[in-house]
């Protein structure tokens, strides 16, 4: 399968990509960075040195390639959600997602959207919820969501559209929580969390990443999908875990729990039924094993 991914050289992207690759598809990546690009490629992989917002200088390799199916991740500027920043990435979006609809033979565009879109903090987050729009950054992925949902049915191109929950793994930004946390508990500091209570859907990106490639082959139907883990995981559980596999103790947890300055305000997952019974996913990364393989891949010593 000729598949495009922009945003390949990103966290998530770059699980993508690699797994993509051994699955035998051939890719062609949209990418700022050409260096970054080439470490990640092989013999079936394209690299196409520029971003969403040189497109002109893009569309005639994009078309040579012509593309299957196109898998965007690309969103510049994060973590900047402010309205310039978000309408910027949704206007781009929008002009890429045109140019690939109506100058290539693509018939499946797969894209990441976010848990945020659902606007809530507490319970389930299915599908079928009414959107509450909260902030500029879920406006513009909400928006984009809306653009595509027409322009495809009137082309007859399936949109798999994934709402990522709180992904975690190798590669992850240094300022995310997981990263933040393992770095403070391996220097035996307690970690700088106000609200250990709170509770998010924490998923291995291993996981996103073979669910983005299950359905980059499957027949799945045009729509929205969960991408989580199904169920919620405290601040606090997290920080025990890691410390338990880096200290073998969890008196730094402890320390967090004594000094929380909120009680618990947060706790949603997505129901993974809708997605599950699509893909027939199946074996999920469990967070302890997840965690670990993170730590791992810091080379941050584990406790024996």
């Amino acid at each position: 399968m000729r598949v495009l991914i922009t945003g390949a050289t990103g966290f998530v992207g770059r699980h993508i990509v690699k797994l993509l690759e051994v699955q035998g598809h051939k890719l062609a990546l949209l990418v700022r960075d050409n260096n970054v690009a080439l470490s990640l490629k092989n013999s079936n992989t394209v690299v196409i040195q520029n971003d969403l917002s040189t497109l002109d200088a893009a569309k005639t390799p994009i078309k040579k390639f012509n593309p299957e199916v196109c898998i965007h991740l690309a969103w510049a500027g994060i973590p900047d959600y402010s309205q310039q920043t978000s309408r910027l990435n949704l206007n781009l979006s929008i002009d890429f997602l045109d140019f690939i609809l109506d100058s290539t033979e693509c018939n499946k565009i797969i894209i990441s959207g976010s848990c945020w879109e659902y606007g809530t903090e507490q319970g389930a987050c299915n599908e079928s919820d009414i959107i509450v729009i909260k902030n500029y950054f879920t406006w513009a992925k909400h928006a984009l969501n809306q653009y595509l949902s027409i322009k495809c049915a009137e082309k007859g191109i399936i949109l798999n559209w994934f709402r990522l929950f709180f992904v975690y793994g190798p590669g992850q930004r240094e300022g995310s929580l997981i990263p933040t946390l393992i770095k403070s508990i391996s220097e035996s500091k307690v970690p700088p969390v106000k609200s250990p209570m709170n509770k998010n859907d924490f998923v291995y990106v291993g996981d996103v990443a073979k669910t983005f490639a299950a359905a980059v082959v499957a027949n799945l139907l045009s729509g929205v999908y969960n991408l989580g883990s199904g169920k919620s995981t405290s601040v606090y559980e997290i920080c025990r875990i890691i410390e338990m596999q880096l200290l073998g103790t969890s008196i730094l947890s402890k320390n967090v729990m004594d000094n929380m300055e909120q009680t618990e305000i947060v706790d949603f997952w997505g129901d993974m039924g809708k997605t599950i019974n699509g893909l027939n996913i199946q074996d999920n990364t469990l967070l302890n094993e997840g965690i670990k393989l993170h730590i791992h891949s810091t080379n941050t010593v584990i406790n024996s």
